[in-house]
């Protein structure tokens, strides 16, 4: 017969099964107090550690949470010498935004909208032009004006990343290895790359962001929300979290990169974390402003699509965009989607590089292989696993995709357009 003082593999017990493991419980109770102190402490350094500045306009609170992102072509940070390295010209005093996106985000989904910088709007002081002229115009108040004006949606922060500083944060992180389907070379943007898979530093990192002379700039947003996914893997990794040699010095540059709102605390940091997390995970849905091309007297610029652009707007506002990510059914996690990769490009390896990159982003390759040659890269896929097929596409720059009844898993058929030499 049992006495009222049991002991088993989980230590002592009191009173009987009805109180068993109880210090299992606490145990875990106490770790899981600990590693919110821990987040919380963090959150709090890396806020002290953030610049500050005044913008007006901005909701109080809300859910989900909408925070307006911008990247600054300001070269007040950088001196001569990296001006040079960088190829990013002289500083002409003003403040127009290279890239300007809503991060909405709750829980660990999260929706990027991206506004083209030659979208031509209603500006806060009532002037029609482009949209990346709005920040000169009055600073960041008014460029939240301006995007609230437009879309409807409520901004509750502000964040500013510098030229330098997002060279940093790159290079903090070791690089970030990036898939190109040809050859880009600019010298404007300072890069010569080739194709093929490759680790981009600092400086090559925001070089393929910038540029814009191979194409266009709705190609260019597709680059940097392609990037933006690849560089938040490499922060939400491991061996960059569980590394104090890594964390340390990546926090504290991103302490350099960003300038933000006042408003912006702890628990803020800690949501644009979580959000931050469901980006690398594949919990994202991400979209541009709906445009048609036009012309305001010689200049070519970009016009709102009303009828497009009123409903994805307001799916913003009122977060219902969001069901579309991973959390909402729709998204997918990379570990379950098994992907054939084959060659179809003529260049020995290239199967090879691409299924390295995709197994990186935790996809399960289940084959790399080669076929008949193609000029067209495209991600087949069975009807069931479009979800999962659409991620893939969007991590490699955006290949095509085209439903087949032909194959049972998604299949990356590369062509010769992803590995043209030039």
């Amino acid at each position: 017969m049992a006495t009222t003082a049991e002991q088993d593999d989980w230590g002592p017990t009191v009173g009987g099964r009805g109180h068993r493991r109880r210090r299992p419980f606490r145990a875990l109770l106490i770790l899981l107090l600990v590693v919110l102190l821990l987040v919380a402490a963090f959150g709090l350094w890396a806020s002290w550690q953030i610049p500050r500045t005044d913008v007006e306009g901005l909701a109080s609170s809300g859910r989900p949470m909408h925070v307006l992102v911008v990247g600054s072509d300001s070269r007040a940070d950088l001196s001569a010498e990296e001006r040079n390295e960088l190829t990013t010209g002289r500083d002409e005093g003003g403040l127009r935004t290279d890239t300007i996106f809503v991060m909405t985000i709750q829980g660990s989904r999260v929706g990027l909208l991206a506004f083209p910088r030659d979208l031509w709007v209603t500006r806060c002081d009532g002037s029609a032009g482009r949209i990346n002229a709005a920040q000169e115009l009055g600073g960041p108040s008014c460029l939240v004006a301006t995007v609230r004006q437009l879309s409807g949606i409520d901004i509750h922060h502000h964040v500013t990343v510098s030229f330098g500083g997002f060279r940093d944060v790159v290079d903090a992180v070791d690089g970030v290895e990036i898939c190109l389907d040809r050859p880009i070379s600019d010298r404007d943007a300072g890069i010569d790359l080739p194709a093929g898979c490759q680790n981009l530093d600092g400086p090559d990192a925001l070089g393929y962001v910038r540029v814009r002379k191979i194409d266009d700039d709705l190609k260019r947003i597709q680059r940097q929300q392609t990037f933006l996914r690849a560089l938040a893997a490499e922060i939400a990794a491991p061996s960059t979290l569980l590394n104090p040699f890594r964390l340390v010095p990546l926090t504290n540059e991103i302490g350099d990169a960003i300038t933000v709102d006042r408003s912006l605390g702890p628990i803020d940091l800690v949501r644009l974390a979580l959000g931050a997390r469901g980006l690398a995970g594949g919990a994202a849905v991400t979209e541009t402003v709906p445009n048609t091309v036009g012309t305001v007297g010689d200049a070519s610029v970009l016009f709102v699509d009303e009828a497009a652009a009123t409903p994805l707007f307001r799916s913003f506002a009122d977060g219902s965009v969001l069901d579309r990510a991973g959390e909402g059914g729709t998204g997918v996690d990379r570990a379950d989607v098994a992907v054939r990769v084959l060659n179809g490009a003529g260049v020995a390896g290239l199967a090879g590089q691409v299924g390295e990159l995709l197994d990186a982003r935790g996809y399960p390759v289940a084959e790399v292989g080669n076929t008949d040659t193609r000029e067209t890269s495209v991600v087949l896929h069975p009807a069931a696993v479009r979800a999962g097929a659409e991620l893939v596409a969007s991590d490699l720059g955006g290949l095509a995709l085209e439903e087949s009844s032909e194959v049972t898993q998604v299949t990356v058929v590369l062509g010769r357009d992803r590995a043209a030499l030039g």
